[in-house]
């Protein structure tokens, strides 16, 4: 399949034949979808570190065509002479080929069984899952980089959407060319059919036109089909655009498509975003295996991470969780921690920074509204119950009289309620 891809580049197909595209060439409509898609998920990860022999975007398409790939130390090559000189230099490059032999106590693949006609000679390699396995007498070894963990690729997937949509192109067309037909006109009989025929050429060139006599109007009968062709216009639209949102979805792009055609509130759009990760995660996990292996194996320093749009998203989803985790909504460990500490400015230790001198305990004692520990209010009672008599002294001093033997008589009883106050 991926050498079917590159063989296509080499059509010398001039650019006027793409005018005359046919909606109804199921094959060639499949390849254009899958092609438009290969080239938006060629930019979907960013490699550094890779040596001069293997691009970028040959290991990606090998990748997500075939769903593996094999990087392969070559020693020997052969030179073509013809058309032109062409020389390929002994290093390590990638390819795609039979995998098989004896499989391990996982039943994975331990053989890699290369043939191109740039190397000298065909090669039965090696497969290495571990740095270990390395010994000085292993003659070729390989390193096996997945796609995913599955080894599907993404043909199958794209595939899958693409026969739909060429399908629906072709329903959308025949829905097209039915709906000039705005009635339809029933005839039994060669002289209403041409009657039939001269009336609708009348009204195609703008001239006023009538049908004969009465018991011509009884032979024929008219639908309205009108109607019904913008209904199925209207709903093969909606497929298509269902069907575009999905195969975006499943690749980890948001594209979200409201089947309700009415208002869908920001819970409902939130909840779409969860399955849009997880493949592409699987797919940035597997590359990221491999390549700590093949550094390991090879003496290289490859690295590769998310890119374009897909790289955008995960940053916002990281946002997201950093604002959760300043507003304490959301508990951050293990690896959401990590990557929130080197790609944003959010303090993830803010509960150590809320904790005041003296530790847990300090915060954990309650305090009244001077800020001192409640202890002491309940370790002297008696000295916070002194406020009182005082109170009740001011009081009866205020409703005193002026004469003197009932002042005298009012004292003495303030200082009576006073002193009962304080034995008690």
């Amino acid at each position: 399949m991926a050498s079917d891809a590159l063989r296509f580049l080499d059509m010398e197909t001039p650019a006027r034949k793409w005018l005359d595209t046919d909606i109804l060439d199921k094959k060639g409509g499949i390849r254009t979808y899958v092609n438009y898609m290969l080239d938006r998920t060629n930019k979907m990860f960013e490699w550094s570190g890779l040596p001069d022999t293997i691009p970028p975007r040959i290991l990606e398409l090998f990748l997500q065509m075939n769903g593996y790939a094999a990087f392969v130390r070559i020693k020997e090559t052969k030179t073509i002479d013809y058309p032109g000189r062409l020389v390929t230099k002994p290093g390590l490059y990638v390819f795609w080929g039979g995998i098989g032999g004896e499989r391990d106590i996982y039943y994975r693949p331990v053989l890699f069984t290369l043939a191109n006609p740039r190397v000298k000679n065909s090669l039965q390699c090696q497969i290495l899952y571990d740095a270990s396995q390395l010994e000085p007498d292993t003659e070729n070894p390989c390193v096996l980089m997945r796609s995913d963990s599955n080894y599907m690729g993404l043909m199958p997937l794209f595939s899958r959407y693409a026969v739909q949509l060429v399908e629906n192109d072709i329903s959308i067309r025949s829905a097209q060319i039915n709906a000039r037909a705005q009635v339809g006109i029933s005839v039994s009989t060669d002289r209403e059919a041409e009657t039939a025929r001269k009336y609708l050429d009348n009204l195609e060139a703008g001239k006023l036109a009538v049908m004969g006599e009465s018991a011509f109007l009884d032979g024929i009968s008219v639908a309205n089909v009108g109607t019904q062709s913008a209904n199925v216009i209207i709903q093969l639209i909606e497929l298509q655009q269902y069907l575009k949102a999905s195969w975006f979805n499943d690749l980890g792009l948001n594209a979200n498509f409201n089947m309700k055609r009415e208002y869908i509130s920001r819970e409902e759009i939130g909840s779409q975003t969860d399955v849009l990760l997880p493949l592409v995660d699987d797919m940035l996990e597997c590359r990221k295996e491999a390549a700590k292996l093949i550094n390991e194996i090879f003496d290289l320093n490859i690295s590769v991470e998310k890119n374009s749009a897909w790289a955008d998203k995960d940053q916002t989803i990281l946002n997201s969780l950093a604002a959760g985790a300043t507003e304490g909504d959301i508990p951050l460990i293990g690896d959401v921690a990590d990557r929130l500490e080197e790609d944003t400015s959010v303090q993830l230790n803010r509960d150590s920074e809320a904790i005041p001198e003296g530790g847990a305990e300090a915060e954990a004692t309650p305090v009244n509204r001077n800020g001192e520990p409640e202890e002491t209010l309940h370790e002297e009672p008696e000295e916070a119950a002194q406020p009182e008599p005082e109170a009740a002294a001011v009081t009866v001093n205020v409703n005193i009289n002026v004469d003197g033997g009932e002042l005298a008589d009012d004292e003495s009883e303030a200082s009576k309620e006073s002193e009962k106050s304080d034995a008690e």
